[in-house]
C-alpha cells in the first residue's frame, strides 16, 4: 500500500490511545477515480483526545502537510492552524510519529 507508514502510526495510535480516532476521506480509495479524487489522493481527519488536537493528514497533488489545531472536549477547534509541510509520505509518517509522541504541540 502507498501510505502504509502513515496508516501504521495512525493504526497504532487508535490501539494505543483512548479516544483517538480518525476519519478517511482519501482519494486513492475512491472508485472510479475522478479528477478531485486524484487532486486529493490522501485526506485524513485525526482526532486526538488525549492532547487535545485535531489534525488533518494531506496530499495536495504533489504537496504533503499536516495542519493542526487544538480542540477543546466538545470537540471544538481553537486558536490558529499550524501547518507543517513534508517532501514525501516517509517524512510525512516521521513528522506524525513524532507529534503523537509529543506531549505539547510540536511545530
Amino acid at each position: 500500500m502507498k501510505y502504509k507508514a502513515i496508516y501504521d502510526v495512525l493504526n497504532e495510535r487508535r490501539q494505543t490511545t483512548p479516544g483517538f480516532c480518525y476519519h478517511d476521506r482519501s482519494g486513492w480509495r475512491a472508485y472510479p477515480q475522478t479528477y478531485m479524487t486524484m487532486q486529493y489522493p490522501l485526506w485524513i481527519i485525526a482526532e486526538d483526545a488525549a492532547t487535545g488536537r485535531r489534525l488533518w493528514i494531506t496530499q495536495e497533488g504533489t504537496r504533503f502537510s499536516i495542519s493542526i489545531r487544538r480542540m477543546d472536549e466538545q470537540r471544538h477547534n481553537y486558536g490558529p492552524t499550524y501547518r507543517i509541510t513534508c517532501e514525501n509520505r516517509t517524512k510525512l509518517a516521521q513528522v506524525l510519529r513524532y507529534q503523537f509522541e509529543s506531549k505539547t504541540l510540536a511545530v
